[in-house]
């Protein structure tokens, strides 16, 4: 028996099999092993048979031309193996979090580090690729492509090529009305093509990377600081970056668990907005976002790279401007200012953006604003974010695999996340007010996006925005200013608290910290300030 596999291990090839036919089998094999969601996304679009096996037949001839045209005695073998292991990369984190991947989802992946990929990784993950890619790969690789010569291959080649292509635009003609629906009104349909999603996101990421290359636009060049506080005391600010919260899970929204019970104490300065809107679903898009002068309608991803913020122009203006990070880094955010980290490990809960914090404004001795990055409610690993004072509600969901989870369990954790971000928010409050002697303080926090906790089968964040579902878009904004503060800024609290139910978004941040801040400059639009209305 232990000769017999040792014999077949060793043997040279399993298989014989001509080009031709190893085009048409992987074609069927990448549409049959890796593409569920897709023809699950085709039968939610029209369920009729005939629809369906049109459109995977299109597909179909679609992979066997590109194979066709890419596959040859070289590199037949090298890029079907790659893209075994690609596709079942892609796959396996669409159906475990049902999420599709296009050009944000992929600039995630790209500005993921270590620890959030180990949050990833699982014995499930690992027996998926074995069982998707590794096998196939070594029957590819075990399997003999018999090739024609050179000439005789490019004629063969190149008919299948055209055949394909034919066949594939027949079926779309025939149907075109259909067809015209299809491409018109579900483009999203092509974010769970596998490979087409990754490959065409990888292109426009690419294009996108290439067109960065750009010289520095400076803004703010006529910034000045014109004071208006009625007090001689210097300015102390501090902007919570929160990390994947959605507004839906904040009582101070109406929430019906006390998840922000801890700031229940601060509640008549503190000023909580009911409708704020994120710029995007992903950190990578709507942190840069959130601080560009742009607007999410305006902002151009990667023109953070060569483009000021506004911590550039506070900076500029006599702010002493430091970033705090306990997460993955500030997207470009901070690459002109004071930058402290002080986590070096997988996971440090949040207080410790804390540390040394009052020595430090106090070494400062000047106008002040500091960005704290939290970790906060970042997925999919929720139950590794608070510590075990912050477990309010039980049972929780202990694994990365979010679909292993009861919907109970799920949602215990996530607000135990929410809970301990309003813990941590509730310290710097304390820290402030034990300054407020010296400073006028006030406290911003604002979430980068928001997140899915199994609605509708999704999991997790960054689905395309204009699909996404609104608790990933739907994020919590509050400000904390003190009533002295509030006083001698001439902040009107009715006026505020009028305004608390009116829509908002990231878009209002940067004018809003200008205008409170005192930066006079022809880059801020006092009507997207959300306090100048209600400063005397």
């Amino acid at each position: 028996m232990f000769n017999k596999l040792k014999n077949l291990m060793t043997q040279k090839y399993y298989f014989e099999i001509s080009s031709v036919r190893f085009n048409l089998l992987f074609s069927f094999f990448m549409l049959a092993a890796y593409n569920l969601l897709f023809i699950k996304k085709l039968a939610a679009i029209n369920p009729g048979l005939v629809f369906i096996a049109a459109a995977v037949l299109c597909v179909f001839m679609i992979f066997n031309a590109c194979c066709s045209l890419l596959f040859t005695k070289y590199t037949a073998k090298p890029l079907s193996i790659i893209l075994c292991f690609l596709n079942t990369f892609v796959f396996y984190f669409m159906i475990t979090y049902n999420t599709p991947i296009d050009k944000v989802m992929l600039l995630n992946v790209i500005q993921t580090d270590v620890y959030e990929v180990q949050d990833l990784l699982s014995f499930r993950m690992v027996a998926f690729i074995f069982v998707m890619a590794v096998i196939p790969s070594f029957i590819i690789y075990k399997t003999k492509i018999i090739f024609n010569s050179l000439k005789k291959e490019v004629k063969i080649k190149s008919l299948y090529f055209l055949l394909s292509l034919a066949v594939a635009g027949a079926v779309m003609l025939s149907g075109i009305k259909t067809t015209d629906d299809f491409f018109r009104n579900h483009k999203d349909a092509k974010y769970v093509l596998v490979p087409v999603n990754y490959i065409g996101s990888a292109i426009s990421v690419f294009k996108m990377r290439k067109s960065s290359n750009h010289p520095f636009v400076d803004i703010g060049l006529d910034a000045k600081m014109q004071k208006y506080w009625k007090n001689n005391k210097k300015n102390l600010f501090v902007f919570v970056v929160g990390e994947t919260a959605r507004a839906a899970n904040f009582s101070l929204r109406g929430y019906h668990r006390p998840t922000n019970a801890p700031l229940e104490k601060y509640k008549n300065e503190l000023l909580y907005f009911q409708d704020f809107t994120a710029c995007g679903t992903s950190t990578a898009v709507s942190l840069p976002c959130m601080f560009s002068k742009d607007g999410r309608r305006q902002y151009k991803i990667g023109s953070e790279e060569y483009t000021d913020n506004f911590l550039d122009i506070l900076n500029d203006t006599g702010y002493k401007v430091v970033w705090r990070d306990n997460n993955t880094g500030c997207k470009n955010n901070c690459d002109r200012i004071e930058i402290e980290e002080f986590c070096n490990k997988k996971t440090c809960l949040d207080e410790v953006l804390l540390t040394n914090f009052a020595e430090k404004v106090k070494k400062i001795n000047g106008n002040t604003f500091i960005v704290m990055h939290q970790t906060g409610s970042h997925g999919p690993a929720y139950f590794a974010h608070y510590p075990k004072s912050a477990e309010i509600y039980k049972p929780t969901c202990q694994t990365e695999i979010l679909s292993k989870c009861s919907s109970e369990e799920l949602t215990n954790v996530y607000d135990n996340t929410i809970y301990y971000t309003s813990v941590f928010l509730g310290e710097i409050i304390e820290q402030l007010k034990a300054l407020s002697g010296e400073y006028n303080t006030a406290l911003f926090y604002a979430s980068d996006h928001g997140e899915s906790l199994g609605e509708n089968g999704i999991y997790l964040h960054a689905q395309p925005y204009d699909t996404a579902p609104k608790v990933q878009k739907d994020i919590p904004f509050m400000v904390w200013i003190s009533d002295e503060t509030a006083k001698d800024f001439g902040i009107s609290r009715q006026c505020m608290n009028n305004k608390l139910k009116q829509p908002h978004s990231h878009d209002n941040l940067f004018h809003s910290v200008l205008g409170l801040a005192g930066i006079k400059t022809s880059e801020y639009n006092p009507e997207l300030d959300i306090f100048k209305s209600c400063r005397k």
